[in-house]
């Protein structure tokens, strides 16, 4: 399959072995509610549902509520399957040996598994999370790594950390690729807020327009209306779909994939391209070969 017959990329993936000896779950305290027992999807059912959905690729991003900082399946699943996935790592970006970091880091060790898992193991993506009081700028030392590995990081943060992300964005080392995962949770009930669009003037940052934020659209009006306007404002070659599944999993995934195509039906025939396939293939362009 080339490059112009991709269909559909889903960039918001999270699966779960079947073989629960081989990858236990380690999920954090408190973190979800148990998704991945309430509807666990490995790599290959997974494929099996993109079949039935016309999506013909997926980025693997690893699932934190289930496995935290055990990347083993995500990074496995990827590996067996390299056309049709990718995947994206979660680490303890403050844990480590400070002899390892140059003067001023942070204790980290995260550079140095960083480096392992792209070079050896072929992932191509960090899932940067700053959540409460944990930062976006620091350790400076993995930015700088993610800079030199050339691979794009996923910004799981919620709405209050976006003035503090458009902050942050100058300061990184590099043109890196961002990807903010659901819009940044942000609130769309008075159409797209300022915190949101200050985004804008960063062209390294794209959206996910995943599940979660089409729902938060839809709650205050028209989601294909919505999408437009995100479009209008950042470009629909900064916009990309993600299905959050299976930790969305309230509709069938073929579902989930018809409403993200339903949601660009009012772009244009090249923006809706971008927004279901071309955005995502330029960020993981592996997935294109």
């Amino acid at each position: 399959m080339s490059h112009a017959d991709i269909r559909q990329v889903d960039t918001h993936t999270h699966v779960v072995a079947a073989d629960e000896a081989a990858y236990p779950l380690d999920p954090p305290q408190g973190m979800t509610a148990p998704w991945y027992r309430v509807d666990p999807c490995s790599v290959e059912r997974l494929l099996a549902l993109m079949g039935e959905a016309e999506v013909d690729r997926a980025v693997l991003v690893q699932g934190i509520s289930a496995y935290g900082f055990d990347n083993r399946y995500t990074v496995d699943s990827a590996r067996r399957f390299p056309k049709h996935c990718s995947s994206v790592v979660y680490l303890d970006l403050a844990a480590g040996d400070p002899s390892n970091d140059p003067p001023g880091d942070p204790p980290s060790d995260a550079v140095g598994e960083l480096r392992r898992l792209v070079r050896e193991e072929g992932v191509r993506g960090l899932r940067w999370v700053a959540l409460g009081e944990t930062g976006l700028a620091e350790p400076r030392a993995v930015w700088r790594e993610v800079a030199t590995l050339g691979i794009p990081v996923v910004m799981t943060v919620l709405a209050d950390k976006l003035e503090e992300l458009a902050s942050t964005v100058p300061s990184l080392p590099g043109a890196i690729p961002l990807a903010l995962d659901h819009c940044g949770f942000a609130d769309f009930s008075s159409g797209i807020p300022d915190v949101l669009l200050a985004l804008v003037e960063f062209p390294t940052l794209h959206l996910k327009v995943s599940t979660i934020a089409l729902d938060h659209l839809a709650a205050h009006g028209d989601v294909r209306d919505g999408v437009a306007e995100l479009a209008a404002r950042f470009g629909a070659d900064r916009l990309m779909w993600g299905s959050d599944y299976s930790q969305t999993h309230d509709r069938p995934y073929p579902e989930l994939a018809e409403y993200a195509r339903h949601a660009a039906s009012r772009l244009d025939d090249d923006a809706r391209a971008a927004f279901l396939t071309g955005t995502a293939l330029a960020l993981w362009p592996e997935l294109g070969r």
